[in-house]
């Protein structure tokens, strides 16, 4: 068996305190170098390219006639790539975001000629539970990975890391991936030496690895000349090829299941996941509208006939992977590198939110109904009742809503006229040869927003139509009373902004908190002496109710610092104003919160505290494909500083869209924004809303002592600063249902959407488009009952529709119900057959291909 065995690589980032464009420019000189150089000599047998194909697409846009250079080395295994897009971040990235890097990295190497079979993360700040069922279903062989691990969870450096499902994988925790960064030229074997017993107490197994390369370096090409003085054993091989040597010569390997998020032996930033918030807030929405809105939108309409957009699809799917890398999704950049960021999300806002426009267009011009109907469009695959925001246009003052000749219920929130549309659409009467318009008979048409309740089909859409009334509407008379209040609840607010609920409800009071912080864009740190500020002046209250929903909105004004020196002195030099409005829904058991906040002030954190009367051990979050159990006290680890930890261990978590307290009967909070919360005094669930911090990286903090992370101190350009940040929270009282979390969260996150198409919009302000086709009035694509919906999509492979489902539970497996006849089981990949039964393991998932 070989001693040591030696990986040469790189570890590019794209991005960080410099630009892409930049990183981009120096990789064409370095990767020249490294592929002319494997090309003409045989040393250096075999190089690591960080695994990752998103560096090579860069390269090649620019280096075409090196394709089949690149091809031959990677095909003869001297050049190793993959099997990732981008180095993903796992915490706060979602399962689909995860499954489509693997997918394009995986296709994208298999097409230079071949990928390593590693999930090979080894800068990532921590590692999610659920990375093995990830890994095994997309026929991976090994995780890799550096950050997260500490001694209390896991003593091993190799063993078996086992998903909640079961899915097992072999993993190897890398002690640092620049430990042979800088050797020396002339070595008389005491270098190597000394980082083998580095390795052997850090706890690694025989053959130790080594890495030569760090953070954007060239390859070392004496290194091959460094190793020969040595006593030991060396060779220069592949990462894969020695962990098949690490595996193969050992046994005894422990079993965990489990997430890995602890800064002992290296920083997780743990609470990176709320710096700038503004951001992380365009992400997850996106997120959430490509795999849980578009992809859904656009399988329905394939079935109708149109054209699966596929590649408008993962050119978005590509700019938010870009943005999801571990140091781009943590934003813990330059100013200039996040406006970039920036513009990656407003790109892929502007193509998903047209394409779905078109999509939408097109069907409803094909519904023959009448001139002004529309429709509603349900993205989840169950019936369900909800409450649809709809903005349409209509020639009545006074209508009613039907859907299939039967009264719709609605509220009008407001009415105006609308100037534009008709004489426009009248100018342009032909387009679709057409003689003449029925737009001629109105004199004027409104433009109107309502809210309807009503039940929906499963994965379609419904056509309403808009009847001319006689009766005047009721029109919303502001209230004079100070409270809402509905079925389950009644909210007042206190003077001081404090949100009182009463009722049948385990919630207390919700209140919005700001406090200092002394850290940076990498983390939260506790100041000296922190200022905590939960009351303010309330000014504004409007109080509206009806009959199908009671909402209370009020301007809240609190006194808070400048930043952190005046914190220190008490100084309340800034008022931060926020708008707060809260809707209660008939029939519905959840308060909706909607927050927007102009940030004033630096060195500060404000969050929204949800005070419960529950007592609580641990906390519960969604995860990728499930849910995750973890414990609410830190208190145990009050000597991190003297047990040599790297950073303060936190219970500020990550989660992907909630967060609750462990009981039977339980409090739910679902966010829009942030993905992060913390469980304070076992009875508060606290949820970030944003940081405010000037500086890049900041050096001897209290809770990271040391070095600033990545860069030294640098001062940002306070880039949240007069910045607005706006988000929802829904939070509700619920039993411990796994089930019914995901739902509840799946629900509230993905409203129904409504759309109107027709003539009218026949102008050169929206374009006009050819009516070709006819569709039904409705229409329901599939149904699933018992299992959390992932997503449904077109295969990257071939045309077929890919259905993903999931189970929440962590102790159950599940049997869920299909109106689905001709399909078959696969793995995530999509090649890989699957089990052919309808049980899902716990926190497991099931991928259905649609033949």
């Amino acid at each position: 068996m070989t001693d040591i065995k030696v990986i040469a690589h790189t570890h590019w980032d794209k991005e960080w305190y410099f630009t892409d464009n930049r990183s981009m420019v120096y990789s064409l000189i370095d990767f020249d170098e490294i592929i002319d150089y494997l090309s003409s000599d045989d040393d250096i047998s075999t190089f690591l390219l960080d695994g990752q194909t998103s560096i090579i697409e860069d390269y090649l846009r620019y280096r075409p006639e090196k394709k089949d250079q690149i091809k031959e080395l990677i095909s003869k295994e001297k050049i190793i790539t993959g099997p990732w897009y981008t180095q993903s971040d796992t915490l706060v990235i979602s399962g689909e975001s995860l499954i489509r890097n693997l997918q394009i990295g995986i296709n994208q190497s298999k097409n230079l000629g071949g990928y390593q079979s590693i999930g090979y993360l080894p800068d990532s700040f921590g590692m999610s539970e659920q990375m093995p069922l990830i890994y095994n279903q997309m026929g991976l062989k090994y995780a890799f990975f550096r950050r997260g691990i500490a001694d209390h969870l896991l003593k091993d450096r190799e063993f078996n890391w086992i998903s909640p499902s079961g899915e097992s994988i072999k993993a190897f925790n890398l002690y640092h991936y620049g430990i042979m960064a800088y050797p020396p030229n002339e070595d008389d074997g005491s270098y190597i030496e000394e980082l083998v017993d580095k390795l052997k107490k850090f706890g690694n197994r025989k053959p130790y690895i080594l890495f030569n390369g760090e953070d954007q370096k060239p390859i070392r090409k004496n290194i091959t000349k460094i190793i020969q003085n040595s006593n030991y054993d060396i060779e220069i091989d592949s990462l894969e090829s020695s962990l098949d040597e690490v595996f193969a010569n050992a046994d005894g390997f422990v079993d965990y299941t489990g997430e890995f998020t602890f800064g002992q032996h290296s920083r997780t930033h743990k609470s990176i996941f709320s710096t700038r918030a503004d951001l992380k807030i365009k992400h997850n929405r996106l997120e959430r509208y490509l795999s849980e809105f578009l992809e859904p939108l656009s399988a329905i309409s394939y079935k109708l006939g149109l054209r699966y957009e596929k590649e408008l699809i993962e050119e978005c799917f590509k700019l938010m992977l870009l943005n999801s890398a571990h140091d781009s999704i943590g934003m813990c950049n330059s100013d200039k590198t996040n406006n970039f960021i920036e513009y990656r999300y407003d790109k892929v806002d502007d193509i998903s939110r047209n394409l779905a426009d078109s999509i939408m267009r097109r069907i409803g011009d094909g519904i023959s109904l009448s001139q002004f109907s529309f429709q509603v469009y349900n993205a989840l695959p169950y019936t369900r009742e909800e409450y649809i925001t709809c903005n349409i246009l209509t020639p009545f003052e006074n209508f009613i809503i039907e859907r299939d000749g039967e009264p719709v219920d609605f509220e009008l929130i407001k009415i105006e006229e609308d100037k534009t549309n008709l004489a426009k659409s009248i100018k342009e009467i032909g387009v679709n040869n057409e003689a003449s318009s029925n737009l001629k008979t109105y004199k004027k048409i409104y433009g109107a927003k309502i809210l309807i309740k009503d039940k929906l089909l499963p994965m379609g859409y419904q056509t309403y139509d808009i009847k001319e009334s006689s009766e005047g509407f009721k029109r919303n008379v502001p209230s004079n009373d100070n409270f809402i209040e509905n079925e389950f609840y009644k909210i007042h607010i206190r003077d001081n902004g404090q949100i009182i609920v009463e009722g049948d409800s385990n919630i207390n009071k919700i209140y919005l908190e700001d406090n200092g912080d002394e850290g940076d864009s990498y983390d939260y740190s506790s100041p000296d002496k922190d200022l905590f500020i939960s009351e303010g002046k309330v000014s504004n209250i409007k109080v509206i109710k009806n009959d199908l929903y009671q909402n209370i909105s009020y301007k809240l004004a609190r006194k808070v610092p400048s930043n952190l020196e005046n914190r220190l002195s008490n100084i309340l030099d800034k008022e931060l104003i926020s708008h707060v409005s809260l809707t209660l829904y008939k029939t519905k058991k959840y308060i909706e919160l909607s927050y927007k906040t102009k940030n004033n002030a630096i060195e500060h954190r404000d969050r929204v505290v949800v005070d419960t009367k529950i007592e609580a051990k641990n906390s519960i979050a969604d995860q990728q494909f499930g849910t995750i159990v973890r414990e609410v006290d830190y208190s145990k680890y009050k000597n991190w500083i003297k047990d040599g930890w790297d950073e303060k261990p936190r219970g500020i978590e990550p989660m992907i869209s909630f967060a609750a307290l462990e009981s039977n009967q339980t409090v739910c909070g679902v966010s829009d924004g942030v993905r992060e919360y913390e469980i304070l005094d076992n009875n508060k669930i606290d949820f970030t809303m944003f940081r405010s911090i000037p500086y890049l990286g900041k050096p001897d903090l209290n809770d990271r002592p040391g070095r600033a992370s990545g860069v030294y101190e640098i001062q940002m350009g306070h880039a949240l600063l007069d910045k607005e940040i706006e988000t929802t929270l829904y939070i509700c009282d619920l039993e411990n249902d796994y089930l019914k979390m995901h739902k509840f969260s799946k629900e509230v996150l993905n409203r129904p959407i409504s759309y109107q198409g027709g003539e009218i919009y026949d102008n050169t302000d929206h374009f006009v488009i050819s009516k070709n086709n006819s569709y039904p009035q409705s229409y329901s694509l599939l149904e699933i009952e018992e299992a959390v919906f992932s997503t449904l999509k077109q295969s990257y492979k071939n045309e077929s529709l890919i259905l993903r489902l999931y189970n929440p539970y962590r102790e159950r497996n599940i049997s869920f119900k299909s109106s689905l006849n001709n399909f078959e089981y696969v793995k995530a990949d999509e090649l890989t057959k699957d089990e052919e039964l309808n049980l899902i393991e716990p926190c497991g998932i099931k991928t259905l291909k649609i033949l």
